[in-house]
C-alpha cells in the first residue's frame, strides 16, 4: 500500500461557476490526496475563507458575480500567505500579467490536462511552504538582532534602546556615532529587523574597505562595457537593498565625489548605474555610522554639509565602555553564555575577582575588546570557571595581565588604571558636591556600584579635598 494513500497534502479552495467542471476537478484533486472545498462564486468563496484556513485557492477568471482578479485581492486581504492559481478559457498575456501582478502564483488556461494542473498545484504549495519557512527564519533573525541583544543595564543603554525601538519603524535616516567596537552595526541591524523593512535585505557597505575607483560601481552597479573589466551588467548594493536598509559603515571616510551621489539617492530616491543613460527608482532606508566627528569634518571641508544634515536626522550616540561600567559584568556573563552554548561540557562561570579585574580596565576597544578578552580567558581557563589569572588584556602597546602588578611591581599598569578610575570618581563627586545620584548618572553607573567603588578605593571627603587642593 502507498504510504501517502491516507495522507493529505494541503487544503484547497476551488472556485468556479461551472458546476460540471468544478466537480470534475474536485474529484481529481481528492484522488490525489488534497482536501478540497468548492465554491460557485466570489461571495461563497469569501465566506469559506473567513471561516477556514486554505493553503491554495484555484479560481476561474470570469464568474457570474465578478472576476477572479477581484477574488484574488480579497483572498490576499484575508490570508496574505495563500497561494492562488487563476484558471480561464479566456487566456491572454494581459490577463496573465495582471493576475501575477496582483499576487497570483501561476496562471493556467482551459482546457488543461490533469497532470498539468497537478504540477501547478504542487509548485504552488511548495512555494507557500518555502514562504512560511522563510518567515520563520526572518523571525529568528529578528530575535537574534533584537534590542534585547544590545546587552546593558546602565541608564545610558536603557535610554538608547528605548529611543532606537521608537524610531525603528520609521523611514527616517539614522546616524549612529561611537568609538570603534561599541556595537554600531549591531544597533543598526536591531533597528532594521524591528522595522517594516525586515522582510527585505539589510546590506552593509563598508566605506573604508572598497577601493575608491570601484566605489561608485559597487554602490550603484554598472552596465556591460561601461569600463574595461565590466564584462557583464551588474546590480549595485543599493539596488540589492531595494525595499530594505542600506548601512553605510564609517561614512566619514567616504570620498567627496561619492558623497554627492549619495545625496542624490537621499533626495531623489533613484540611482544611475555606471555607464547607464537612465536612472532607476529605489526604496531604501539609510542608516549610517561613524567613529569620526562629522561636524568637524564638515568645517574642514572633508564632508558635505548638506549630506551631513540629510544623514543626521535621528542621531544616536553609543557610549564607550568606560562610561558605562555597570554593563561590564552583564556583558561578560552574556559572552560567557554564548561560548558555553558552543560546548557540550559544564556551564562556564566567572569568579567575582575576575569581574573586578574587568571593571578596572579602561577598555579602549570597547565591547569588541571585552568579547575577545572573554574568549581568550575561556581558552586559558583550566576548568569551567574563569579566574582572575585568566584575564589577559591586549593593547596596541603590549599584552598584559592585571596580575603583572602582583608579581612585578615595576609594571605599574594596573595601579595606573586603578588610580585613573579613582581620580575620575573623586573629581565627579567633587563637581557634584558629593551628590551620589548625579555623580552616578554622569559616570554612567548605578548608585550601588558607585557606593561599592567609594568603599573599595576608601574615598572620603577629605580625600577629595586633598585631591583638588
Amino acid at each position: 500500500m502507498n504510504s501517502d494513500q491516507n495522507k493529505t497534502f494541503g487544503n484547497i479552495l476551488l472556485v468556479d461557476d461551472d458546476i460540471g467542471f468544478r466537480k470534475a476537478v474536485e474529484i481529481f484533486l481528492k484522488q490525489n490526496n488534497y482536501n478540497v472545498v468548492t465554491a460557485g462564486g466570489i461571495n461563497d468563496a469569501v465566506a469559506f475563507m473567513n471561516n477556514g484556513r486554505f493553503d491554495l485557492m484555484i479560481s476561474d477568471l470570469k464568474m457570474n458575480d465578478g472576476t477572479g482578479i477581484e477574488l484574488l485581492k480579497k483572498a490576499k486581504s484575508i490570508s496574505p500567505e495563500i497561494s492562488v492559481i487563476i484558471q480561464t478559457a479566456y487566456g491572454s498575456i494581459e490577463n496573465a500579467v495582471d493576475a501575477m501582478r496582483q499576487g497570483a502564483i501561476n496562471y493556467i488556461s482551459k482546457p488543461f490536462k490533469n497532470d498539468e494542473l497537478l504540477v501547478h498545484v504542487e509548485k504552488a504549495l511548495e512555494n507557500k511552504k518555502m514562504i512560511e519557512e522563510l518567515n520563520v527564519l526572518r523571525e529568528e533573525i529578528a530575535w537574534k538582532y533584537g534590542f534585547d541583544n544590545l546587552v546593558g543595564i546602565s541608564r545610558s543603554m536603557i535610554q538608547l534602546k528605548h529611543f532606537a525601538s521608537r524610531v525603528a519603524d520609521t523611514d527616517i535616516a539614522v546616524l549612529i556615532t561611537g568609538e570603534s567596537g561599541t556595537g554600531k552595526e549591531v544597533l543598526a541591524k536591531a533597528i532594521h529587523y524591528h522595522s517594516s523593512r525586515r522582510k527585505r535585505k539589510f546590506v552593509t557597505i563598508e566605506c573604508t574597505s572598497i577601493p575608491e575607483n570601484l566605489l561608485e560601481s559597487e554602490f550603484f552597479g554598472h552596465v556591460k562595457g561601461s569600463f574595461t573589466s565590466a564584462y557583464n551588467t551588474r546590480r549595485g548594493l543599493f539596488e540589492e537593498a531595494d525595499g530594505g536598509t542600506v548601512f553605510l559603515d564609517e561614512v566619514g571616510d567616504m570620498p567627496l565625489p561619492l558623497q554627492a551621489k549619495i545625496l542624490r539617492v537621499l533626495q531623489e530616491s533613484e540611482i544611475r548605474p555606471v555607464g547607464s543613460a537612465t536612472t532607476k527608482k529605489i526604496d531604501v532606508r539609510i542608516i549610517a555610522a561613524t567613529n569620526r566627528d562629522l561636524a568637524t569634518l564638515v568645517k574642514e571641508g572633508e564632508f558635505r554639509e548638506d549630506l551631513f544634515y540629510r544623514l543626521n536626522v535621528l542621531p544616536i550616540k553609543i557610549p564607550p565602555m568606560r562610561d558605562r561600567i555597570d554593563d561590564i559584568p552583564v556583558l561578560a556573563k552574556h559572552f560567557i553564555n554564548l561560548e558555553s552554548r558552543k560546548t557540550d561540557g559544564n556551564p562556564i562561570t566567572i569568579s567575582s575577582d575576575a569581574i573586578e579585574k574587568l571593571i578596572s580596565h579602561h577598555w579602549p576597544g570597547n565591547v569588541r575588546e571585552l568579547e575577545n578578552t572573554i574568549k581568550r580567558a575561556i581558552a586559558l581557563s583550566q576548568n569551567s570557571r574563569v579566574q582572575k589569572r585568566d584575564i589577559i588584556f591586549v593593547t596596541s602597546e603590549r599584552t598584559y595581565s592585571i596580575t603583572d602588578n602582583e608579581t612585578n611591581p615595576a609594571a605599574g599598569d594596573v595601579e595606573t588604571l586603578e588610580d585613573s578610575l579613582k581620580r575620575r570618581i573623586v573629581k565627579t563627586l567633587a563637581a557634584n558636591d558629593w551628590n551620589f545620584t548625579r555623580t552616578a548618572s554622569q559616570l554612567g553607573i548605578g548608585r550601588t556600584t558607585l557606593w561599592r567603588k567609594v568603599k573599595k578605593y576608601n574615598i572620603q571627603k577629605r580625600t577629595e579635598e586633598q585631591s583638588i587642593g
